[in-house]
């Protein structure tokens, strides 16, 4: 990758960071279950202001990755990170949290060894409120490009990965799907 490439990325997971240690210090919102109080802490004054534009963290062990979720899949977008799909699913909820990255020889590497997950490999996301969600490999398979389907909402939590293959053509999609464990 390169040097703009990777001082971005390190920025984005350094502000996400900084997110996330004034959020635990602010403290977080309280459970429903038995507080009492059905108050929602999101519109509390006192709660810090967000200036990252990463809304997670994606990583996955195998392939030692470690990269920023976004909001968006336009170009800009995921020119540094990885894009979540607008009009998908957030992570640990019910449905389809759909992410998109660039598969390259030249830039935005981060898909480059998404081809090597198998069944079985864990998928981990952690989000600006600090929960972090484990997602097992369960299917992997290449469509074409128009073949939306696997973006559609599903009745249990899961992650897609899409990303561009082969990595010279770019003629397919490779989609990689987990389920929720953790």
């Amino acid at each position: 990758m390169n040097y703009k490439g990777e001082k971005v990325k390190k920025e984005l997971i350094e502000s996400f960071e900084k997110d996330l240690k004034a959020m635990e210090q602010w403290g977080e919102p309280a459970d429903d279950e038995g507080s009492g109080d059905s108050s929602d802490n999101v519109d509390n004054p006192s709660r810090p202001a967000t200036n990252s534009k990463a809304i997670a963290m994606l990583e996955i062990p195998k392939i030692d990755l470690l990269v920023p979720v976004v909001e968006g899949t336009d170009p800009e977008d995921i020119k540094y990170a990885v894009g979540h799909f607008k009009n998908t699913d957030m992570p640990g909820t019910t449905g389809n949290f759909a992410v998109a990255g660039h598969r390259s020889y030249t830039y935005n590497e981060y898909f480059n060894r998404l081809d090597e997950l198998e069944k079985g490999d864990t998928i981990k996301v952690k989000t600006k409120d600090g929960k972090q969600y484990t997602y097992e490999v369960f299917e992997k398979l290449v469509v074409l490009p128009e073949e939306t389907s696997v973006l559609m909402s599903t009745k249990e939590p899961i992650i897609t990965l899409v990303t561009c293959t082969p990595i010279r053509k770019a003629t397919h999609r490779l989609i990689v799907k987990g389920k929720l464990i953790q």
